[in-house]
């Protein structure tokens, strides 16, 4: 790298950052003779990422950083996967739950490790996935994603989270709300993955991700992997006791302990009750509820919806970690 060929953006939200001690961490990396000076770059409540995002690329920086939560980051990525630009991404956990940033084994508790990896570790590229949503009042949009998507109490439970109670709490504010939905309603949905026939599924929820892994060492979607060129999906449907216990069983001690062996994948997939837990896989994944459902993107509630297509955008994203 030659003399001032690079350049840090920072993008972060301000309220979940310790600026003092992030500028000290940057500064330690990307002040030598390789670096022009750092652009720092803060959102707010109308600009939470993406308008930072295209602004940082207009200046044609070559590294941006994201210090924010899930939302802040999902924002960021979507600017720069439409744009095509070939900037890398460092992702600095700030947020709640910081999936993506766990599925990519950042350093959770060392900002210096964070900095210095976001900046010049190993960089390797990421699919997102592309939702394709018709609202309930018939409008329609498009948005991006980088972690997933959820249809049904996923959705609900971010919809209904209080926003102080989950800055304090973190992921264990969104059980809690999850508990409290409680007793659960079961939404009936189609499911079409790619040019397969459309399957009836009768869920809890229902999500559609990129990565698999959440915080608490949770998964409904082991096999899921950010580059595969695919999206996995979970079908939760427990209805009796029973079949709870088999959800949890199989989402805590098969996924960390039985999972890790192929016989034990074997075992599991052998005794999947579709009813408890059902994945699947596919470039696309069309989803139509026979009624309205909540959908929520990376933990950011989008609302009520009719129908979604989702699909995979390979390699949409230069990450950094």
């Amino acid at each position: 790298m030659g003399l001032n060929t690079a350049q840090v953006a920072v993008i972060y939200y301000p309220e979940k950052v310790n600026l003092a001690k992030l500028r000290k961490a940057v500064d330690s990396v990307a002040t030598t003779k390789a670096f022009k000076s750092t652009l720092w770059i803060k959102t707010d409540a109308k600009n939470t990422g993406a308008k930072q995002a295209t602004d940082a690329l207009a200046k044609k920086v070559t590294h941006i950083l994201v210090a924010g939560g899930d939302g802040t980051v999902r924002d960021v990525l979507e600017a720069i996967a439409r744009s095509g630009a070939q900037v890398s991404v460092g992702v600095i956990p700030s947020g709640t739950g910081n999936v993506l940033a766990r599925n990519l084994g950042v350093e959770l508790n060392s900002l210096n490790t964070q900095v210095r990896r976001a900046i010049s570790g190993i960089a390797h590229p990421i699919d997102m996935g592309i939702a394709r949503i018709i609202h309930q009042d018939g409008t329609r949009e498009e948005r991006l994603f980088a972690v997933m998507a959820g249809l049904g109490l996923d959705a609900k439970i971010m919809l209904t989270t209080d926003a102080e109670k989950k800055r304090r709490l973190g992921w264990i504010a969104y059980v809690e709300t999850g508990l409290k939905a409680i007793p659960l309603k079961y939404q009936r949905m189609s499911v079409q993955v790619d040019s397969g026939e459309p399957q009836p599924v009768r869920v809890v929820t229902l999500l559609v991700g990129n990565v698999g892994w959440l915080p608490g060492r949770l998964s409904m979607m082991p096999d899921a992997a950010m580059d595969d060129g695919v999206l996995d999906v979970a079908a939760i449907g427990p209805y009796h006791f029973w079949q709870w216990i088999d959800l949890w069983s199989r989402v805590t001690i098969g996924n960390n302990v039985v999972r890790v062996s192929r016989i034990g994948r074997k075992l599991l997939d052998a005794t999947a009750d579709v009813k408890t837990l059902e994945n699947m896989a596919g470039k696309k994944i069309r989803i139509s509820p026979d009624e309205p459902v909540e959908l929520q993107l990376d933990g950011d509630a989008v609302g009520v919806v009719a129908e979604v297509e989702f699909e995979v955008k390979p390699r949409a994203v230069l990450i950094r970690s």
